[in-house]
């Protein structure tokens, strides 16, 4: 991964809409919040610094919920956190599922 140019990153939800979120049973944020569940944006940011690289150009961020997360909230918590990692030229992306990402071209 960290000779990879581009990466794929979940940032599901923001913990605080999702410990706010009424439409969910306790069980269901309790399975989201597992190790087996879903990366916040805070988990998606730390997994960033850690494996983001010089070498890394552009960082999409997927699965992000419609409830409990937006792609400004996304983007911010992991701008921060790679731009106190020494990390800040990174590219970031967020996806939808219902419209294409653009077309990566490198030189």
């Amino acid at each position: 991964m960290r000779a990879a140019r581009a990466l794929v990153l979940e940032a599901n939800h923001d913990l605080r809409l999702l410990q706010e979120d009424v439409k969910r049973p306790w069980s269901v944020k309790q399975r989201i919040l597992s190790r087996h569940g879903h990366l916040s944006n805070d988990a998606a940011a730390e997994v960033a610094a850690e494996v983001v690289t010089d070498r890394m150009e552009d960082l999409y961020l997927g699965h992000l919920s419609a409830d409990c997360n937006s792609p400004l909230q996304a983007r911010t918590t992991v701008a921060q956190k790679l731009e106190a990692a020494g990390r800040p030229r990174v590219r970031l992306h967020d996806t939808a599922p219902d419209k294409p990402c653009e077309t990566l071209v490198w030189d």
